[in-house]
């Protein structure tokens, strides 16, 4: 119990402190534990490194604000990068472009998501998901739209083999998901391997359409150090109905599949 406390405390204070300066230490103390406890429990809990997780959520928030009209430099200096080369050089290493290309191509901005825990009946669940407090924010007042869900096929094994090259696939699902996108769409990343589109359409044979200009790209890979791994999308459709109360469950008991 007391690593579940180490991990769900630490989280809270990690994005809390975002725009702050922030290192391992300092995370310990705050949590009452050593910096190896602290770095036990996350590789635990989530198979990264604390400041990993630190810089994919600023890099990831930086994105939504770059995609916003943040002018570059400021959004930089938030995030704790000394110079615009500096931030340009991780953000391009993170997203595969650009910071002001970036603004130009891209919608979709949520890669890492704040994490979550479930909570139930008083105690910490070690099963780690993203969490979905905006997508339930744009399902509202969207009765009967269909969401249309991705997961990565074979993600462990890619990531048994490399977490590097397994992070380069998620990045590639995620750029392909974006090209999709159409007006009015939302992306999201809701767990590991998985994203969710909402759509706005409200037949059946538009989601499908929608669906398969995605996985029709099944064929792509990508390569990294030598390593390759394709990048093949499993898919599935549901309608919204008015009433989620688990996003995952519903999914799963309502999920339409070819």
């Amino acid at each position: 119990m007391r690593d579940f406390y180490i991990f769900a405390e630490s989280l809270c204070y990690i994005e809390e402190m975002l725009c702050e300066e922030l290192d391992q230490a300092e995370i310990a103390r705050h949590c009452g534990c050593s910096v190896s406890a602290l770095q036990k429990t996350w590789k635990y809990c989530t198979k990264l490194g604390v400041m990993q997780y630190v810089r994919r959520r600023r890099l990831t928030l930086a994105a939504r604000e770059i995609s916003q009209g943040a002018p570059v430099l400021d959004t930089a200096v938030k995030y704790g990068y000394g110079s615009n080369e500096a931030f340009t050089r991780a953000f391009r290493l993170f997203w595969g472009i650009s910071p002001s290309d970036f603004a130009k191509t891209r919608s979709f901005t949520g890669l890492y998501p704040r994490m979550h825990l479930n909570e139930p009946n008083g105690g910490i669940m070690m099963r780690v998901r993203f969490d979905l407090t905006e997508l339930y924010e744009q399902l509202q007042n969207r009765t009967g739209t269909y969401i249309v869900c991705f997961d990565i096929r074979n993600l462990m094994v890619i990531n048994e083999k490399s977490r590097e090259l397994g992070d380069e696939v998620i990045r590639s699902s995620a750029e392909r998901i974006d090209r999709a996108l159409k007006e009015d769409m939302f992306a999201f990343r809701v767990g590991g391997d998985e994203f969710a589109v909402v759509t706005g359409y409200t037949d059946i044979a538009d989601a499908r359409a929608f669906e398969q200009s995605v996985t029709a790209q099944n064929t792509d890979t990508v390569t990294l150090n030598g390593m390759t791994a394709p990048v093949y999308l499993h898919s599935g459709i549901m309608q919204y109905s008015g009433a989620c109360t688990d996003f995952y469950e519903d999914f799963e008991h309502s999920v339409i599949r070819e």
